[in-house]
């Protein structure tokens, strides 16, 4: 990481485990940090795309694990990474879009806003990140 580079870090509850709520909250609290509540230099799209990345990925954790232990939020130059850490070493695999269907989109929605994506093993688990520009 260049000397610009900032990480965020957050440790989740076993409250975590039913909803994604507090890592939204987290993740929502970065990016005020970075930019205030509004940008006019359209950004905001870029952030509601963060968002949205996150929200799947802790949604994730929380229908196929026992939740999200953690989540990680790092910024590096114009890219903006974030991560899920959950106790299931499993990997997460898109599924086949289903027509009338409300789950299985959740992977194609990051697949489609980020720019990379992927897992890596952990020692009790696994950890998804999702890569995006820059909010």
């Amino acid at each position: 990481m260049n000397a610009a580079a900032r990480h965020w870090h957050y440790a989740l509850g076993p409250d975590s485990a039913r909803t994604s709520r507090p890592g939204m909250s987290c993740t929502r609290n970065v990016l005020e940090s970075l930019h205030g509540h509004g940008s006019a230099d359209g950004s905001d799209g870029r952030r509601d795309d963060v968002l949205l990345v996150m929200s799947e990925l802790l949604a994730n954790a929380c229908q196929h694990a026992s939740g999200p232990t953690c989540i990680d939020i790092s910024l590096d130059d114009s890219r903006l990474t974030v991560a899920v850490t959950d106790q299931n070493p499993a990997q997460p695999l898109p599924q086949p879009c289903q027509p009338g269907e409300p789950h299985g989109y959740g992977l194609h929605i990051v697949d489609r806003l980020a720019t990379d994506w992927g897992v890596t093993p952990v020692l009790d688990g696994k950890t998804v990140w999702a890569t995006l520009p820059a909010p």
